[in-house]
């Protein structure tokens, strides 16, 4: 019960500075976080959902938002029409560097700084064991590599993605 509970404080307490900082929920950084790291940009519809752990129709309705925002763009190719992406766009960009100094900052506030650095790091390792055992361990989806300053840097990158 506790774990549920403090799963629920801390995440409460980072979606409000997420909010009230850079007008996002938790999930919608996460989709473009999850993009803003993927190469070109982008991801197929049902990728998104499959990272985010969400139903195809959840994923649908975050996209519908995030583009309504002009954070990311739907993409069809003309030699697949079945297929569909989502890619974030240069506001995206920006608005997910703001999102993301929301996020490490409430996470700090709710969490990582009630913790020393070894709790942490026993944290992850059992976290990792817990979601390995349960089958649910994927390293695109559980290891997201994200370097700030590549997604800063490529905010002005003029090639398509």
């Amino acid at each position: 019960m506790n774990l549920v509970q403090a799963c629920r404080v801390i995440q409460a307490a980072v979606e409000d500075r997420l909010a009230a900082e850079a007008g996002l929920s938790w999930s919608e950084l996460e989709a473009l976080m999850r993009l803003a790291i993927t190469p070109g940009r982008r991801l197929k519809m049902v990728d998104i959902a499959d990272q985010l752990l969400a139903s195809k129709s959840g994923i649908t309705r975050l996209v519908d938002r995030l583009e309504a925002s002009g954070l990311i763009v739907r993409e069809v190719p003309r030699d697949n029409r079945r297929v569909i992406y989502g890619r974030i766009t240069a506001a995206g960009l920006e608005v997910l560097e703001r999102g993301r100094a929301a996020f490490g900052g409430g996470l700090e506030d709710a969490f990582s700084r009630h913790l020393a650095d070894p709790e942490v790091l026993e944290l992850r390792r059992i976290l990792r064991k817990l979601l390995e055992g349960n089958g649910a361990w994927e390293d695109h989806r559980c290891l997201p590599a994200f370097d700030a300053q590549e997604v800063v840097s490529s905010a002005d990158d003029p090639r398509p993605g």
